[in-house]
């Protein structure tokens, strides 16, 4: 019995460390174009153009989490609209795409996720932004704001997402860490997925979750909102094995927005307006998820 709970464990690490060195690279690879991506969102006119969203889910489209932060940060400075705030959170997935791109040769599904969730994040943003357009701050006010807001940024590995002085130990080790963390996610889901067909069977788990059926996407998405990278890992690996549908995978990512609604709760006080936010994300993704399910 141990020998057989010892082979399951060597075959999650196995298959989690296959996946180590592209993630890795991938991750390195945005560490290098960070700084000049933060300087071009943070200081874009567009910001604040009928278009903002536009270019908010563009970004949003990046494997980071840190964009999703950053927004949140300039949204709580009244310096970003509400529109692109959602735009940008619909389109980050987070850990995802790295993931399904070294875990997944179907990429028409993958194309289709980018592209559904570009364009779902940009139809949001526009209506967002056409009913509950904020009035424009002038220069003035936003400097204030930025003057007198000295809180750090910090991304989910406690690194500071602002940083304008970086050496090359630091754009190696921020990687590096990162890339062993989400390692150690996938190493656990791997393992918990290992166990669970062996005890269970894998036809009874995809039974089980086919018998969802409509109730699928509500699922996800409440999985989606935990604020942490494991939970864009865990609805990733779910959709890889084919347990759940294209559309309740993308209802999931859609309102997966890694730590980003922690931080909204955190630097904007209006309540009210947070938890609308936080509602409307899920709900949104629900609607989604189950039109997907329908036609797809």
């Amino acid at each position: 019995m141990f020998n057989e709970y010892l082979h399951l464990i060597l075959h999650a690490l196995e298959h989690s460390l296959q996946i180590l060195p592209i993630i890795f690279v991938c991750y390195l690879l945005i560490e290098l174009l960070e700084d000049k991506i933060w300087n071009k969102y943070q200081t874009s006119k567009m910001l604040k153009g009928k278009f903002a969203p536009v270019v908010s889910a563009g970004f949003g489209l990046i494997p980071q989490c840190g964009f999703s932060v950053v927004a949140t940060d300039l949204y709580s400075k009244k310096i970003l609209t509400i529109g692109s705030l959602m735009a940008i959170y619909i389109a980050t997935s987070d850990e995802a795409l790295p993931l399904l791109l070294t875990s997944s040769n179907n990429y028409l599904d993958i194309l289709l996720i980018i592209i559904i969730k570009f364009v779902y994040a940009v139809l949001v943003g526009l209506i967002f932004d056409s009913i509950f357009r904020r009035k424009e701050l002038n220069s003035g006010t936003v400097e204030m704001d930025t003057q007198h807001s000295h809180h750090s940024l910090q991304g989910c590995c406690h690194h500071d997402i602002e940083s304008k002085h970086k050496n090359i130990s630091d754009i190696f080790i921020h990687p590096l860490i990162h890339s062993l963390k989400i390692f150690g996610f996938i190493l656990i889901i791997n393992i918990f997925f290992e166990f669970l067909i062996y005890f269970v069977g894998e036809n009874s788990i995809q039974n089980f979750m086919y018998q969802t059926g409509f109730f699928q996407p509500f699922i996800v998405a409440f999985v989606g909102l935990i604020p942490n990278c494991f939970s864009s890992i865990l609805i990733t690996q779910f959709f890889i094995d084919g347990m759940i549908s294209l559309g309740s995978c993308i209802a999931g990512l859609c309102v997966n927005s890694g730590i980003a609604l922690i931080v909204l709760f955190k630097l904007n006080k209006n309540l009210k307006e947070n938890l609308f936010i936080l509602i409307s994300l899920y709900f949104l993704g629900v609607v989604l998820g189950i039109f997907l399910n329908l036609f797809i």
